[in-house]
């Protein structure tokens, strides 16, 4: 079962010795088909346990709880839905900066909020995380609707990317 509200926080902290951890944030809304691919990627990682770098975000459908991660220091690694005129279950993964952040805003959603609007209030309070995106384009938002057969095939891909971005992560910043 996907949860929706209210955004839960699940972190395995072993002895990091003041070093960041990687954030695993899931967007979405389980009740609008495609669109929960997100948390249900979180509950999948829940599972089988990232690494001691990682820290699994569920966000929901909260553009609030998003901003206060792109405020901190610790890197983020968005997972979401998101129209980008690909195949339905296609994934492609991009960073976010200034220079990318106006065709990220056009693709990637918070619900009432526009990932853009949302970068933008983090980056007007101060410096904001590093962020990266993997991006599932969806075939239907559409309420009352499962998850389709694409982004269904598409969560054991998602699911090495994510592992890839953590081991990286902690190579660059744990085996020093």
């Amino acid at each position: 079962m996907i949860r929706v509200f209210p955004a839960r926080y699940t972190c395995w902290m072993w002895s990091l010795l003041n070093k960041t951890m990687l954030k695993v944030i899931g967007i979405g809304n389980a009740l609008r088909g495609d669109d929960a691919i997100g948390p249900l990627i979180i509950e999948e990682l829940e599972k089988v346990q990232p690494g001691p770098q990682a820290k699994l975000i569920d966000a929901g459908a909260d553009a609030f709880t998003v901003l206060e991660h792109l405020m901190e220091n610790d890197p983020i690694l968005i997972i979401d839905c998101a129209k980008m005129g690909l195949q339905a279950g296609e994934v492609k993964m991009f960073k976010v900066d200034e220079a990318t952040i106006g065709s990220v805003a056009k693709i990637v959603s918070l619900h009432g909020f526009g990932f853009g609007d949302v970068y933008k209030m983090a980056k007007g309070m101060g410096e904001v995380a590093p962020c990266k995106i993997i991006g599932i384009e969806p075939k239907t938002i559409a309420f009352d609707k499962g998850l389709s057969d694409e982004v269904k095939k598409s969560i054991p891909d998602i699911l090495n990317l994510i592992k890839e971005e953590a081991q990286n992560y902690a190579e660059e910043n744990f085996n020093n």
